[in-house]
């Protein structure tokens, strides 16, 4: 990758810049990676959820053949891959069209096993606004074809403030970091 890109990839981690679109508006691609996040009792928490939808969006309009479902299937509050997987599951998705990866434990490990564990090289990434962009710099800079798709969230103010701050404080600074050193 020429310095200028390397360059742009940064800037687009640090702010999250570029195209967002929705489920409705996504160009096609073969697959959508649905990341995982906190799920509690068994259910997916709304920030998955909203996640969830969106990605089901996709694949009953057509723009995706598969979802990949990405997480920590070992977690705290519980294995976000079988709660992800039961849920797009119950709303009429087969199993061959749902791909599993209980490693992806961050966004840039989930762009990594979904490019050399998967052979995917062009995706949808599908998530909440201040995360589905930094995702895109973060899986171009991996050497995939990605665009982002935002989810919504019926989130409470308290949770958004809480990512926010955790977007802006460090994930981003970590985002840059992992394209400036070549991660």
């Amino acid at each position: 990758m020429c310095p200028a890109a390397r360059l742009r990839d940064v800037v687009t981690g640090i702010t999250g810049a570029g195209p967002l679109h929705t489920a409705a508006t996504a160009p096609p691609a073969p697959v959508a990676i649905a990341f995982g996040a906190s799920v509690r009792g068994g259910r997916p928490g709304s920030f998955v959820e909203g996640r969830l939808e969106a990605s089901l969006q996709l694949y009953r309009s057509g723009r995706v053949q598969q979802i990949l479902v990405s997480g920590n299937a070992g977690g705290t509050s519980g294995d976000e891959i079988a709660v992800m997987t039961g849920w797009l599951r119950a709303r009429g998705v087969p199993d061959e069209a749902v791909l599993t990866d209980g490693a992806g434990l961050d966004t840039f490990l989930a762009c990594l096993h979904a490019r050399d564990d998967f052979g995917l090289r062009r995706v949808l990434l599908v998530s909440q606004f201040f995360h589905a962009r930094r995702a895109a710099a973060l899986a171009r800079h991996l050497g995939l074809d990605a665009d982002a798709v935002r989810a919504e969230c019926g989130c409470t103010r308290r949770a958004w403030v809480r990512n926010l701050a955790r977007e802006y404080a460090l994930s981003r600074p970590k985002a840059a970091l992992d394209i400036a050193r070549r991660r």
